[in-house]
């Protein structure tokens, strides 16, 4: 698991803006990113531990990947619907 802080996420951000890969939902915290160009897709999932979030990609990466980050609006976008559903 890796922290995702504004840090981390502003270069994998800029490689997933030119990547622009295909991102599907599997379920809450969990998503599925294919490279379009390359076909290789890869599972991503995000945990969120005493208020910092965390995310987690099965690619060779050993930091932030554009996966996560490409990822990471959806997954937030979900939650913010689940959170003010729960209300």
């Amino acid at each position: 698991m890796l922290e995702i802080t504004k840090e981390s996420i502003e270069k994998a951000t800029a490689k997933a803006r030119i990547a622009k890969p295909l991102v599907k939902v599997i379920e809450f915290r969990r998503y599925s990113v294919t490279n379009r160009e390359t076909g290789a897709t890869y599972e991503v999932r995000f945990t969120k531990i005493a208020g910092k979030k965390f995310g987690e990609c099965n690619c060779k990466a050993t930091k932030i990947c554009y996966h996560i980050s490409s990822s990471l609006p959806i997954h937030l976008v979900w939650a913010s619907q689940m959170h003010t559903a729960t209300r």
